[in-house]
Parts: structure tokens; sequence; C-alpha cells
């Protein structure tokens, strides 16, 4: 167990607080906005570490913001970009060969134009693993752009040199499962799609060899530095029950997602059904943050009558599951000591583990539920030991770089 503090009300009452995107790379990570489904009005905002441009994190953490260059004052750029170091330890303005020359006209490039980072289109491009989030919010709040979702997903891109691409899934009550699902496999196809997008030249739309893709536009971040072999789900509360639906779909309904593939999911306190109380559920009945009230009316909210047997189909001691997760990919589970959820969250990793599937179980201590955004928002230790142990995990699992 990691040991920590609870959170504040100070803490949950800005953490809905919208946050615009910005495309330059503000503390390190640049931000975008895409609506990936106009039929439902689905979202997605787009988080993207400075690793992309292969600078160093001493380059990135300097906090110029790589901002464009009308944004930039007279005289200043020429100093930043001296004094910026590049992955190989050397300095931007120094003479070491074309590597530093190549480099320097990326950095150039990102600092072109006025609308923030567009990748160069002749150079090789940095390749990140990508993580597909789920923003918490007992099903019928939250967003992918709230102050809490974006401090702690720009962590996390940092953290663990991945892109970030935290999805607006429809809410309830008016969107009822399986909607939240569906949303989260529509971005899952939406990539794989941009994978196959970006293996074509850009000649072969006009000459109709995609016409199949009909009318989606190639996104220039997404084609430029998304490795679609290494893509991971992640999900806090009931984003985490949303992205473990979408992990069971991918086996269930043996989605066709080449070349993207799933390799790992990080569900953090997520929300499992089932139809008999655990001991945590009973103790911790009344919890901060969530209690057994809540717990029952975001069920209500998120399952039609005809879906109620969804709760009991999450269960993870449910013998009808073993088929499924026996195919699961690579599986974290974060909980907190002081969240009903708590047991809950263990057997769901214990029942993983029964059929081979590679799990991990973490437990923070004196920590409720809805610790690692609402205390992220307030920069709390706790929060960022969280962020620290996915990264040193997803350093494993995902194969990316651990930024410690």
């Amino acid at each position: 167990m990691r040991d920590g503090r609870a959170v504040s009300n100070r803490a949950a009452q800005g953490s809905n607080t919208r946050v615009p995107p910005n495309a330059s790379f503000v503390d390190g990570v640049a931000t975008k906005d895409c609506i990936i489904d106009p039929a439902t009005g689905v979202a997605i905002r787009i988080f993207l570490p400075h690793h992309c441009l292969g600078v160093s994190d001493a380059a990135g953490s300097k906090g110029f913001g790589w901002l464009p260059r009308d944004h930039t004052a007279p005289g200043d750029e020429e100093s930043l970009r001296s004094s910026l170091e590049l992955s190989d330890g050397s300095s931007v303005g120094s003479s070491n060969g074309n590597s530093d020359n190549e480099k320097l006209l990326a950095l150039e490039e990102a600092l072109k134009f006025s609308g923030g980072y567009f990748p160069a289109s002749k150079q090789e491009h940095v390749k990140l693993p990508v993580i597909v989030q789920f923003h918490g919010g007992a099903f019928v709040s939250g967003s992918k752009d709230s102050s809490s979702n974006d401090v702690f997903c720009r962590r996390i891109a940092k953290a663990c040199k991945c892109i970030v691409i935290a999805v607006g899934y429809r809410l309830a009550p008016d969107n009822k499962f399986p909607a939240p699902r569906d949303d989260g496999i529509f971005t899952l196809k939406w990539l794989a799609k941009q994978g196959n997008l970006a293996a074509f030249p850009a000649t072969a739309v006009s000459h109709g060899i995609i016409e199949s893709f009909g009318q989606m536009p190639a996104d220039p971040w997404i084609s430029a530095h998304v490795d679609y072999s290494r893509c991971a789900l992640m999900g806090i509360g009931a984003g985490g029950t949303i992205a473990e639906q979408v992990s069971q779909a991918c086996v269930s309904l043996k989605l066709e997602l080449e070349p993207l593939k799933v390799v790992s999911q990080v569900l953090i306190y997520p929300l499992l059904g089932g139809s008999t109380p655990l001991p945590s559920e009973i103790s911790l009945a009344d919890a901060y943050f969530l209690d057994r009230e809540m717990l029952a009316l975001a069920w209500s909210w998120f399952l039609p009558e005809e879906h109620l047997a969804v709760a009991s189909s999450i269960d993870p001691r449910s013998s009808s599951r073993s088929s499924i997760l026996s195919k699961m990919p690579s599986t974290l589970v974060i909980s907190a000591e002081l969240d009903m959820l708590r047991d809950r969250a263990a057997a769901y990793v214990q029942a993983l583990k029964m059929v081979s599937v590679d799990a991990s179980f973490l437990t923070y201590r004196n920590a409720v539920h809805g610790f690692a955004t609402i205390d992220c928002f307030l920069d709390t230790k706790l929060a960022q030991a969280c962020v620290e142990d996915i990264a040193i995990w997803f350093a494993k699992h995902v194969k990316c770089d651990y930024w410690g």
C-alpha cells in the first residue's frame, strides 16, 4: 500500500472547470480537440508530449512552452532555441553535424505555425505509444477537458512518454449503456482508420484508393507520432468500467482494429458489478466521495432495465466470464484503501490471474475514491506517486520509457 492523504472539498469544487486546448507545448504537452463522430457529437482531446520532437526531458521541462512565433517576444526565439537541449545531451545551437541540423529544423517547424505544433512533412517522426482514456464522473458528469482530467492526462503523457487520447463519451442518463461503451469502440476504430490512412501517400485519396474510409481526414499529430502496435486503455472510476467494457468488446466481438493493437489496460478504482456485497462494500458503505447510495444511483443512471444484467456480467467472480477474461490484455488495477470498490477491484485482478492474465493490483493507504484526479488537481504527493507507479508499469508492459 501507498501512504497518502484524503482529498479536500476545495479540489472537488474546482475539478470540473473546463480547460481550453493549447496546441503549443505548454509545460511539455500540446493539446487539441477533434470531433470524431459528427452524428453523435463524440469528441476527443489529444495530449501530445514534447518527446515527439525527439528532445530530452530537460528541454521539455524548461517551461518555454514551445510557443509559436507570433507568441514569442522579439529577440527571444534565438535564445530559446540555443538554450534547448537535444536528446543526446547537446545544445540545439551547437554544431554536431546533420543530426542536430535535422532536429533544429524540426524545432523550427514546431515553432513556425501560429496555431501551434504541426509535424514537418519531410522527416522521420518519433513514434509513441497511445493511451485511450475515459474520465470518471459516475457515468453522468465529468469531461475529457475538465481541470482534473486535463492535469491527470498531461502528467500521464509526460511520465509515460505516450500520446493520450481522452474520450468525450456520451453521458447518462440521456445516453445509457451501451452508448458510452460504443463511443469507446468507435474511438478505437477511428484510431485504427487513422493508421490505415497514414499508410497511404496523400495522392491515394485523389485516386480513390481509400474511399472506404469516407471523408475522414488524417489527423497530422496522430499520423506522425502514434505507434499503433502499442495501444492501452485507461479509465478512472466509471471510466474504468467503460474501459473494461471496451476491452471485453475487443475480445467478444472480435473487433478488427488493424493496425491498432490493444496490449494493456489500466483501471483506476473502476465500478465493477456483482449481486452479492463484498466486505469493503459493507464496511465502507458510507465512505467519502462514493457511498452505497451514490453507487446505486450511478448504476441506475447507466443501465436501462433491459440491460440490468450488465452489472452482473462485469462481476469479476462470475464463472461465465472466464473465456473472455482469459483473452484480456495485461492489466493494472489501482484502488484506494478507503474506497468501497476496493475488494471488487481486488477480486477482478484475482480472476484475471486465475486464467493466467498478467495482472497487478495497487492499493493506496488512507486514500479515498477519486484521489488520483482530484488530488492531482491539488498537486499532492499521493497523486504524483500514482502517476509514477503507472509509468513504471507501462515501461514494462507497453515498452515505453519511464521518465524517472
